[in-house]
């Protein structure tokens, strides 16, 4: 059987004329006589990004779609669906032997408030009144604003429990209630800014899954780099805290830092360890009042972790710089 064809198709099959490599190439970007881009004509370029379109709201629904399933079934979870055993005492000699257990290290961490962008790289608190980017105001808005859930979870009291100084909460407890009054003049505006300037610094908990500290207390062997006062703060404390020391990184820095009140004590209770996962846990904040540092000088403040889980050697300090007055 012969196919016959009409004349046009018989003129489409003629192959075009070679005009050379850069020819040849422009004619395929746009070819005037066949009014064809990139060898598609418009109608064929209708029908292919109308391909596409169809083929990228199929796959792009099924994607969503299989992320809220994802997100819907581990936002109803009681915890997180994962363990992280790190830092978990263990006994060599299984549970009925808890003095004979194995320590773990892997630090946790601590940043501090108010870290604003300030046009230097380093983490700076720059306070100057006739500086726009340093004034007083932007750091208690700052410090407002990182303040406003615990005032939220004190709102919804009903979502947290009150516990006992220096326990453990449970996997089967509420989040510890953290009351920001207990921070004092740190908790309230203008939280230090202004006259006379005594600005205060909130250090807050990173959170760690699962992490259980193990503090220092009255009978513990001190770490023989431990600060000689914090040494004595600990010996005479009856408080299960993670201690919180923070001192200048060198002498001239120590000499310029002055008094450093710590609210509500220099560490973090015990009570709010470990997470667990909890919807409403807040973690717990340790405010830094700074009460006579000299002016216009900057000063370079080190924070470091006490606790007989955490690996001193780690360098895992934190650092950031103060200073009041002109840069």
């Amino acid at each position: 059987m012969v196919i016959l064809h009409d004349d046009e198709y018989y003129r489409s099959r003629i192959p075009e004329p070679d005009l050379g490599a850069f020819q040849n190439f422009l004619r395929f970007v746009w070819s005037p006589d066949t009014r064809q881009l990139l060898g598609r004509t418009g109608k064929e370029w209708v029908l292919v990004g109308f391909f596409y379109l169809c083929f990228f709201t199929v796959l792009g629904s099924l994607f969503a779609f299989q992320m809220w399933i994802s997100i819907n079934y581990a936002s109803k979870l009681e915890r997180p669906f994962f363990l992280y055993n790190g830092l978990m005492p263990k006994s060599y000699f299984g549970g009925n032997f808890p003095l004979f257990r194995q320590l773990h290290f892997d630090n946790p961490g601590i940043a501090f408030k108010p870290n604003i962008l300030l046009p230097t790289k380093s983490p700076i608190i720059w306070v100057d009144n006739f500086n726009t980017n340093a004034r007083p105001k932007r750091y208690v808005q700052a410090l407002s604003d990182f303040l406003q859930e615990y005032n939220k979870s004190k709102e919804n009291y009903k979502t947290v429990a009150e516990c006992s100084d220096g326990a453990l909460i449970t996997s089967n407890t509420k989040p510890c209630f953290f009351d920001i009054e207990s921070l004092g003049v740190c908790g309230q505006l203008p939280y230090g800014y202004t006259d006379p300037l005594q600005p205060c610094i909130l250090i807050k908990f990173n959170k760690r899954f699962n992490w259980v500290p193990i503090p220092y207390n009255k009978s513990s062997l001190l770490p023989e780099n431990m600060p000689h006062a914090l040494q004595e703060a600990v010996q005479f404390s009856n408080k299960f805290q993670i201690w919180l020391w923070c001192d200048g990184v060198n002498n001239v820095d120590k000499e310029h830092i002055g008094e450093i009140e710590y609210l509500p004590s220099p560490g973090f209770s015990v009570q709010y360890f470990p997470f667990i996962g909890q919807p409403d846990y807040l973690t717990p904040i340790v405010a830094l009042r700074f009460k006579n540092v000299t002016s216009f000088r900057l000063v370079t403040v080190e924070c470091n972790l006490w606790a007989l889980n955490i690996n001193k050697d780690a360098q895992n300090a934190l650092d950031f710089q103060l200073i009041l007055g002109e840069l």
